[in-house]
C-alpha cells in the first residue's frame, strides 16, 4: 500500500510544482516617462505572471544596445527606431515587435530663456544622448522644421548624457537647447526654460520594443509572453492610477504633483498596443540619411516583424485583459 502511495505523492508534487520562470534581460536607454510600463511590468509582478523572470538594465549607448541584442546578452530593447534602423541597414538582423505609444513624437524642443526665435540658435550648443538615438533624431527633425542646418548655422550638437543629464545642463545654461519629453518640459518650464517647438505633430515611432531576428525565430513563445506582459502593463497603467503614480515617483524620482502631470501626459499617448508603421519609419530614415546617405536605400519594412503582436490581437487577448482591469465591460 505504502509503495503505491509514494509514487502518487511524487507525481502530484511534480504537477503542483510551479514552472521555472524563463530569465530574460530587457535593456532601456535611460530614465524617461515612456519607460513606466516596463518598470510596472517588473514591479507589479506582471512579467512573473507570464512566466518570465525579467532583469531590467540601463544601456545608454545605442551601439551597445545593438551589440547586446545581436550577442543575446539582452533579449529585448526599449530604444529608438533610428539607432536600430542604422544597425539594420548595416546588416544587423533586428526586428521591431511593437510600441505601446501613439505614433507621434510627444516631445518639445526646449531652449534657454535668452532664445526667442529659431535664428537665435545659430552658434549655440544643443545636447543629445548620442549621435544615433531618439534625442538626436528629434533634434535633427526640430532643426529641419525650423529651417536650420547644424553646419551652415554653426550649431554645436554635443553628446552629454541621458535625458536627466541633458535637462540639468539646459537648466544651468551649459547648453542652449534640447529635445526632451513632455514631463521634463513641464519641469524645466518652471525653471524658466521655454518651448521653441512642439514636436508632437510629427509621426514618429515612440519607444518601440525590439529583438534580434534569431531570438524571435528560436523563442516565439517567449516573445509572445513578453508582448502579452507589456500589453497587460499598459492596461494596468491606464486602469490603476495609484500604481502608475507610484512607479513614476519611484523611477523618475519626482514629487506627487509632477507625477500627476506626468501620468496625465502618459495617458494622452499610452495605448494597449501600437503597430509601428512604415510611414513612421520612413520619417526616421529621412533624418538618419542626413548622417549616412546609404541608409536611404534600406527597405524599412525589413525592420518590422509584428506577426506575433498580430496573432495576440486577433486572439482576443487585449479585450480579455481590458475586461480583467474593468476598462471594458
Amino acid at each position: 500500500m505504502f509503495a503505491k502511495v509514494v509514487p502518487m505523492i511524487i507525481t502530484l508534487a511534480l504537477f503542483a510544482s510551479p514552472l521555472r520562470a524563463e530569465p530574460i534581460r530587457v535593456a532601456y536607454s535611460g530614465v524617461a516617462a515612456t519607460g513606466t510600463p516596463l518598470w510596472l511590468a517588473k514591479d507589479a509582478g506582471i512579467f512573473a505572471s507570464h512566466g518570465l523572470e525579467a532583469d531590467l538594465v540601463t544601456v545608454r549607448s545605442a551601439p551597445l544596445q545593438v551589440s547586446a541584442l545581436v550577442s543575446n546578452e539582452v533579449q529585448f530593447v526599449r530604444g529608438s527606431a533610428s539607432s536600430m534602423l542604422s544597425a539594420a541597414a548595416q546588416g544587423a538582423k533586428l526586428k521591431i515587435l511593437l510600441s505601446l505609444f501613439a505614433e507621434r513624437a510627444s516631445y518639445d524642443f526646449l531652449v534657454s530663456s535668452s532664445i526667442t526665435n529659431p535664428r537665435d540658435l545659430r552658434g549655440k550648443k544643443i545636447g543629445v544622448q548620442d549621435f544615433s538615438g531618439l534625442l538626436w533624431s528629434l533634434t535633427m527633425l526640430a532643426l529641419r522644421e525650423m529651417g536650420l542646418d547644424p553646419q551652415k548655422d554653426n550649431i554645436s550638437i554635443q553628446a552629454i548624457g541621458d535625458s536627466t543629464v541633458i535637462a540639468q545642463a539646459l537648466a544651468t545654461g551649459i547648453i542652449d537647447g534640447a529635445a526632451l519629453d513632455k514631463l521634463q518640459s513641464v519641469r524645466l518650464q518652471g525653471l524658466g526654460v521655454k518651448v521653441l517647438l512642439d514636436l508632437s505633430r510629427i509621426a514618429l515611432p515612440s519607444s518601440p520594443y525590439m529583438s534580434a531576428e534569431a531570438f524571435i525565430q528560436k523563442n516565439p513563445q517567449t516573445v509572445e509572453n513578453f508582448i502579452k506582459a507589456m500589453i497587460e502593463a499598459s492596461t494596468m497603467m491606464r486602469a490603476q492610477k495609484e500604481k502608475g503614480l507610484a512607479v513614476l515617483q519611484k523611477h523618475i524620482k519626482t514629487d506627487r504633483q509632477l507625477a500627476e502631470i506626468g501620468y496625465k501626459l502618459l495617458l494622452d499617448d499610452l495605448t494597449p498596443y501600437t503597430f509601428v508603421t512604415v510611414k513612421g519609419l520612413k520619417t526616421v530614415q529621412e533624418i538618419v540619411a542626413l548622417r549616412d546617405p546609404k541608409i536611404a536605400k534600406y527597405n524599412v519594412e525589413d525592420l518590422l516583424d509584428q506577426r506575433i503582436l498580430q496573432k495576440i490581437v486577433q486572439s482576443g487577448y487585449v479585450e480579455e485583459i481590458e475586461r480583467k482591469y474593468k476598462i471594458r465591460p
